[in-house]
C-alpha cells in the first residue's frame, strides 16, 4: 500500500466534524468555551479533543498554570483550519441550478480604503441590482494579504490590487487611475498649476503604502529627482484631504478618490512631472474558475468598473 492509500484511509476513519471542534479549540484556547461556541457538552468536546490528540500525535493544547497554550503544532494549523472551515461551507452551501438573481451567497471583496469609497458604492448598487439577495463583505487591504494573496484568496472571493503586487493567479483588468495633485482651495501660493520648484519648497502629505512597493507616486517622484519634504504621513488615502484642506501643504490622489473629494477644501492643479498611473485588476484563486456564480461575479465587476 502506498504512503497516500495509507494517508487517504486514515482521512477516512477521521469523522470530519471534528474539524470543527478543532477550529473552536484552537480559538478558544479553552474545552469549556469551545464547547458552547460548537454546542456540544464538555465531556463531549474533551473526547473530541482526546481523539485529535491521538490522530496528530500532538497535545494541541498545553496546560500553563491555570490556562492552555498552542503547541507549535496547534500554531501552525490555526490558519489551515480557517481555510478548511470556509472551503467546506462553500462546498455545502452551493445550490444546484441556481439562478442568480435568488442567490444568497455571500462575497467576500478585499480591496484598499481608496477603492471602497471611490467604487464601492458602484459595486453594491450594480450587484444587488441583479441579485438583491446577496451579502456583499467587503475587507480592508493589508499589506501581508498581498503578500500571502494565494492564502488570502482561499477564503475570500477576489481581491483588487493594481498590478506590481500579486503575480501567478488568474487575473483581469479593471480600469487605470492615473495621479493628480491636489492642494488647499485657499492655497495662494499656488495657482492653476504646480511649478517643479515648488515640490520642494512647499511640504507635502502623503500615504504610507506596502513596504515594498516601488510604483508609488513618490517613489516616481523621488526617481525623477525632485526630493519631497514630507511633512505629514498618513495610514490610508482618505486621511489625505484632512492634512491638505487649510495649509500649504502638497499630496498626490489618484483621480477617482480626488474627485469625489473635491468639496472637502481641495482643488486639483497640473503637475510638472509624468507619473505611472494605477493599472487596477482584479484576482481571484484558481480552485473559483469554473464556479458559476464566482464567473458572474467576475463578470459583473468588470462590467461595472470598467
Amino acid at each position: 500500500m502506498s504512503s497516500i492509500q495509507r494517508i487517504s484511509g486514515n482521512r477516512a476513519k477521521l469523522d470530519l466534524n471534528l474539524i470543527v471542534s478543532l477550529d473552536a479549540l484552537l480559538r478558544e484556547r479553552s474545552v469549556s468555551r469551545a464547547a458552547i461556541e460548537v454546542g456540544l457538552s464538555q465531556p463531549a468536546m474533551s473526547a473530541a479533543l482526546a481523539r485529535l490528540r491521538r490522530y496528530f500525535g500532538d497535545p494541541l493544547l498545553a496546560r500553563v498554570g491555570n490556562s492552555y497554550q498552542l503547541t507549535p503544532l496547534a500554531r501552525s494549523l490555526v490558519e489551515r483550519t480557517t481555510v478548511a472551515i470556509s472551503a467546506v461551507d462553500r462546498v455545502l452551501d452551493a445550490e444546484p441550478g441556481i439562478e442568480i438573481e435568488r442567490s444568497s451567497r455571500e462575497f467576500t471583496l478585499i480591496m484598499s480604503d481608496y477603492m471602497l469609497a471611490a467604487v464601492g458604492d458602484t459595486i453594491t448598487r450594480d450587484l444587488l441590482a441583479q441579485a438583491p439577495h446577496l451579502r456583499i463583505n467587503f475587507v480592508q487591504l493589508r499589506p501581508e494579504i498581498v503578500d500571502r494573496a494565494s492564502d488570502s484568496l482561499r477564503t475570500a472571493d477576489a481581491l483588487v490590487v493594481p498590478r506590481g503586487f500579486v503575480s501567478d493567479l488568474p487575473s483581469v483588468d479593471l480600469f487605470s487611475d492615473r495621479w493628480v495633485c491636489m492642494v488647499a482651495e485657499d492655497n495662494e501660493h499656488i495657482g492653476d498649476a504646480v511649478r517643479l520648484d515648488q515640490l520642494t519648497e512647499y511640504p507635502w502629505a502623503v500615504f504610507q503604502t506596502h513596504p515594498h512597493a516601488a510604483t508609488t507616486p513618490l517613489h516616481q517622484v523621488r526617481a525623477q529627482g525632485v526630493e519631497p519634504y514630507v511633512q505629514v504621513v498618513g495610514e490610508n488615502y482618505l486621511a489625505l484631504p484632512y492634512f491638505v484642506a487649510h495649509t500649504d501643504r502638497i499630496a498626490l490622489l489618484p483621480e477617482r478618490l480626488a474627485t469625489r473629494m473635491s468639496g472637502m477644501g481641495i482643488r486639483p492643479v497640473d503637475f510638472p512631472l509624468n507619473l505611472a498611473p494605477l493599472n487596477h485588476a482584479l484576482w481571484w484563486h484558481p480552485m473559483y474558475n469554473a464556479d458559476p456564480e464566482h464567473r458572474w461575479l467576475r463578470a459583473q465587476l468588470v462590467r461595472s468598473l470598467r
